[in-house]
């Protein structure tokens, strides 16, 4: 019996693993993974905490900027004060001043410079407000596809953590060591099963791998889904159609035509129990 070196998963693949941006077969296949291994599944709760500040950092700066209402109307006030001490200043001596003020204060001067602050001060907080709303808008997508994908893999994780859940490891005979392997989490009461697996070798064209459910009570092997691995040699298959109430003494996989096939064609190229 051999013992296999535990190997974590990187922390870039961790990070994707967290936002929801792999592709679907190493997304479970890291699901998988991280169920069973405590370190790389305490570092996906850190990366998420991490995701979640800065969130909640975004969130925080679409609302109206710290003191924005107070400096606006300090602005009007200034401008008022000055229009008020301008009519309070020291009368200068001779008619011809006096004349010459009272014409200005009278003309529209003093409401044309008193606007012009007023329209400036309202253009410079609708274009503040503008660019944090935009920003928000931005981030609503982001987070409704992030919010979705947790919600997605917080079910998978609740369903491979189970205690209802088998997992039955899927074999060569003779097992060999480097060899293709899979790993089947079934639960007969919920109809549910989760597949993965690794190092296969490719398939011909026109043909596909086949996964079996082997019913206890000796009936006939069941068909779970069809999958082709990618060019690493990895392949899964998430919640494919299965009867509920059945219970497995056992799985296996076969060689079959692409579209699949009714009952298993020999030979069994992975099997467990």
């Amino acid at each position: 019996m051999t013992t296999r070196k535990q190997v974590h998963i990187e922390e870039e693949d961790l990070i994707q693993y967290a936002l929801g941006g792999l592709p679907d077969a190493r997304l479970f296949q890291m699901t998988a993974h991280i169920s069973m291994c405590a370190e790389c599944r305490g570092e996906v709760d850190r990366i998420r905490v991490a995701l979640g500040a800065f969130g909640a950092a975004t969130e925080a700066q679409t609302t109206l900027p710290a003191g924005a209402r107070d400096r606006f109307l300090n602005r009007l006030q200034q401008e008022s004060a000055k229009a008020e001490m301008a009519s309070v200043a020291p009368k200068a001596s001779g008619p011809s001043f006096l004349k010459r003020f009272l014409a200005w204060s009278q003309s529209p001067i003093p409401y044309q410079i008193l606007s012009g602050a007023l329209a400036a001060g309202m253009v410079f907080f609708a274009y503040d407000d503008a660019m944090h709303y935009h920003a928000m808008r931005q981030m609503v997508p982001v987070v409704a596809r992030f919010e979705a994908q947790v919600a997605r893999l917080s079910d998978l994780e609740q369903f491979l953590q189970g205690s209802n859940v088998r997992e039955v490891s899927l074999h060569p005979k003779p097992l060999n060591q480097m060899t293709p392997e899979g790993h089947a989490f079934y639960s007969s009461r919920l109809g549910k099963l989760v597949f993965t697996a690794s190092n296969l070798a490719p398939v011909p064209d026109g043909k596909a791998y086949e996964l079996w459910i082997l019913p206890r009570n000796g009936g006939a092997p069941i068909p779970a889904g069809t999958f082709t691995p990618g060019p690493a040699g990895n392949a899964a298959i998430i919640y494919p159609q299965i009867p509920a109430g059945v219970e497995a003494s056992g799985f296996g996989v076969t060689l079959e035509n692409a579209g699949g096939a009714t009952k298993p064609t020999m030979p069994i190229l992975l099997s467990g129990e």
